[in-house]
């Protein structure tokens, strides 16, 4: 339901911003985070402060990964901890990402409305094993996309000494 509801905001967000933009109204982008996991909800605070809220890493994690769309140029991000509930999700990997404030790796994606990408996926297979093909690979989708906002992400990590799929985000 998360993986749904994140596609639905999604193209929700992008019709109101076209929508709102063709009325003279300038709007951003809608970024969208999920991640899976076990979260407290509930009233917090006092007499003074009272708040319904989820508390618990997942929730930062989650924020993290909606954050994180901005460095990335993607939309919606969705951990793989989330897809593992989802069998028919068609998603192309944006790598491991080590997300600020955290030492941990977690495995990230990018939703898809296509049938499975396979181009990407090679090259991205490529990269993810260090291969010296990778970079070709690359270059040869960014001649084929060059607004792929993940090709470019990729192909600009290979040209700066970068290798493999481990990214670390040193931003929110």
């Amino acid at each position: 339901r998360a993986y749904l509801c994140a596609l639905e905001m999604d193209a929700f967000g992008r019709r109101y911003s076209k929508e709102a933009q063709e009325n003279g109204f300038p709007l951003g982008k809608t970024r969208v985070g999920v991640h899976s996991g076990e979260v407290i909800i509930g009233n917090f605070g006092g007499k003074t402060v009272f708040d319904y809220r989820a508390l618990g890493d997942p929730i930062n994690t989650a924020a993290r990964l909606e954050s994180v769309n901005k460095h990335l140029g993607t939309n919606v991000c969705i951990s793989e901890k989330t897809l593992e509930g989802c069998s028919k999700a068609r998603v192309r990997p944006v790598g491991r990402l080590v997300l600020k404030g955290k030492t941990e790796p977690l495995m990230v994606f990018e939703p898809i409305s296509d049938s499975a990408d396979e181009h990407y996926e090679t090259a991205f297979n490529l990269l993810r094993d260090q291969d010296d093909k990778a970079l070709e690979a690359f270059e040869k989708l960014a001649e084929e996309r060059p607004d792929d906002p993940l090709v470019s992400l990729h192909l600009h990590r290979m040209e700066a000494g970068e290798q493999g799929d481990l990214i670390v985000m040193s931003s929110k």
